[in-house]
Order: C-alpha cells, then sequence, then structure tokens
C-alpha cells in the first residue's frame, strides 16, 4: 500500500495538470493602434488551445468586427465575451461583422452576434457554406470586391480567387495600411499547410499572388492563426504553397 500512495497520488498530479493544460484560454485583444484591435479566441486541436485572429475595428459611427469568435453551433462563448469587452471598453455599439469564410473559427458566433443585433454580412458562398455547416446565414451582399465606408474607416473586401477555402476573403484597411489576411495568409511562425479539408492549393499560390499586387504595401497584415506581423506573411505563404505544391508532384 505505501508503493500505491504515491503512484496514485502522482496519477492524480498528472491528470490535474493535464486538465490545466487543456483549459481553453479565454478572449484576448491586442491594439494595433488606437483604432485597429486583434482579437484572439481560442478552440481545441488535439486537445491543445489554438489561437483564432479576427479584427476589431473603432469608427466614429461604431465598431466593426472581421470574423466572430471561435465558436460552435451550441457554444458561442468566445464571440460573447467579444462583444462583453467591446461594450466594456469601447463604449460603442457594434454596427456590424464581415465574416471571411465559412469556418467555425469565422462563423462560429453568428447567432450571438445576431441576438446582440449586430448585422453580420458576407459573400453569397459563405452565406451558402455557412448554412451547409448548420450556422445560420450571414446576408451574403459582398461582392468579389467592394469597399463600403463607416465612420469615415473605408473597408475593401476583396476575393483574391481559392486557397485555403473556394470562399476565403481578405479585408483592406486603407487609411491604416493593414491587411487582414485571414486563414488565406499564414504566420511567419508557421511552416505548415495547417486544415486542408476545404483547400484548393493549386489555386492558392495565385491568389497570393493576387493579393500581394494589391496589397503587398501593408505595414501590417494580420493572418488568421498565430503572431501577425508586416508584408513579409505575404511571401511566406507562397513559399508554403509552392513547397506543398512540389512535394506532391
Amino acid at each position: 500500500m505505501r508503493f500505491l500512495l504515491p503512484f496514485l497520488s502522482g496519477l492524480l498530479t498528472s491528470y490535474v495538470t493535464l486538465a490545466q493544460v487543456t483549459q481553453k484560454p479565454t478572449l484576448k485583444v491586442t491594439p494595433l493602434n488606437a483604432n485597429v484591435f486583434v482579437h484572439t479566441t481560442y478552440g481545441m486541436y488535439n486537445n491543445t488551445p489554438y489561437p483564432s485572429n479576427g479584427l476589431i475595428i473603432k469608427t466614429k459611427d461604431g465598431i466593426i468586427l472581421v470574423d466572430s469568435g471561435w465558436d460552435t453551433v451550441n457554444d458561442t462563448d468566445n464571440t460573447q465575451q467579444l462583444l462583453r469587452w467591446v461594450a466594456d471598453n469601447l463604449h460603442q455599439p457594434v454596427r456590424l461583422c464581415v465574416v471571411t469564410h465559412a469556418h467555425d473559427d469565422r462563423v462560429g458566433g453568428i447567432s450571438a452576434l445576431k441576438k446582440a443585433g449586430v448585422r453580420v454580412v458576407s459573400t453569397p458562398l459563405t452565406a451558402q457554406n455557412a448554412v451547409k455547416r448548420g450556422f445560420e446565414s450571414p446576408e451574403g451582399i459582398l461582392p468579389n470586391d467592394t469597399t463600403f465606408t463607416i465612420g469615415q474607416e473605408p473597408i475593401r473586401c476583396y476575393f483574391p480567387g481559392k486557397g485555403h477555402t473556394s470562399d476565403n476573403i481578405v479585408v483592406w484597411l486603407p487609411n491604416q495600411q493593414i491587411l487582414y489576411g485571414g486563414c488565406l495568409i499564414k504566420s511567419v511562425a508557421v511552416f505548415g499547410m495547417g486544415n486542408l479539408a476545404d483547400a484548393n492549393v493549386a489555386a492558392w499560390s495565385g491568389s497570393i499572388r493576387n493579393v500581394m499586387n494589391r496589397f503587398g504595401t501593408a505595414k501590417i497584415v494580420v493572418p488568421g492563426h498565430e503572431d501577425w506581423g508586416d508584408a513579409k506573411s505575404l511571401e511566406h505563404t507562397l513559399r508554403l504553397v509552392e513547397k506543398h505544391l512540389a512535394t506532391k508532384r
């Protein structure tokens, strides 16, 4: 028995440590400047928390979100945390959310947004794909290349072509020189291709070049996951895609 007790104690300690490691972190918000913030929420991948980025844009006429928190049909806690943070810290209503494709880490919180009275928009294809995945439909009204202005802040939504998904768009803030690349763009901290379940890798490099041609002067590029930086992440993504394609030949 004297040998069994230390074993059981060690087993219990390991279980408690594992539970602590796998507990999902709460919302993190990081300012890029006085008017643009990155919201980071976490999903679980292989029992490990994995970060997902979106944008909070402060304008003179309210807040614009790019992508919801990483949620599921039955659990929208991340997006609820996001809405509470905006209310507590920015003291402005959320006017709009642009979702950039129809995966859980982009549209997962759509029901929480709609319940809060937030208008959610996307391209028609993203709206269709969101419904297929069991989510409420955003308003599928965005053309493949369109610019609208809220509170004197122009926002360009651009579909560069297929890549991570068939519907992935990027969001450009010309006044801020900030590009939100979403999951089409890989962080320079990442050296794998990630989730390719809905990808068109053959088209991805051309789509990246379209982004580089239009927004290659961006001062800040925010990918869908992990750390952000400058336009080097565009070149990094292109290299990853071309390397992946070369290994498949």
